[in-house]
């Protein structure tokens, strides 16, 4: 089968900072990736956002192209729904999970999805998953910021397909 960029998805539930947004947006742009988006997350339309993005694409502001995001709401139908289109579901964590690095995600389609900027993914949320990767980090680092893992672990699903 060959893979394409289709085949990775990132899902974030509930990213409310318009920094963050912005620079989600800008890694989809960069990688050419889809983003979604669920939960009580900011609007990527959101001026703060557009201002941000255009400070690192010049001219984004003057016609932004968000077509590669989408916000889907109920996080659980989302899931179900990534499922049922073939998707493998892993969500992301600090605390537990498998080390990215020792993951195969090299076959199939995989949606990644990241919890709340404040505090995760809960289990409850993990738990509908189809499993959970970390980046592995020393101590006495206790988790990375979205804008630190979300490109790593991105660039870690494009390469094992072999899509960079």
């Amino acid at each position: 089968m060959v893979q394409d960029k289709k085949d990775v998805l990132l899902l974030f539930d509930a990213l409310r900072d318009p920094r963050d947004m912005a620079q989600m947006i800008h890694l989809a742009i960069a990688a050419g990736v889809k983003i979604e988006l669920s939960g009580n997350s900011i609007s990527p339309n959101h001026p703060k956002v557009i201002n941000i993005v255009d400070s690192w694409i010049l001219g984004f502001k003057k016609s932004p192209n968000l077509s590669m995001i989408e916000n889907k709401g109920d996080y659980f139908l989302r899931v179900e729904e990534l499922k049922k289109k073939g998707y493998a579901v892993l969500g992301t964590s600090s605390n537990f999970g498998e080390n990215i690095y020792k993951s195969d995600i090299s076959k199939g389609k995989h949606a990644i999805v990241f919890g709340t900027e404040t505090s995760g993914l809960s289990r409850e949320k993990a738990s509908v998953l189809d499993g959970v990767i970390k980046v592995p980090m020393k101590s006495p680092a206790k988790f990375f910021t979205i804008c630190v893992v979300a490109p790593v672990i991105l660039f870690e699903a494009l390469r094992q397909k072999k899509l960079i």
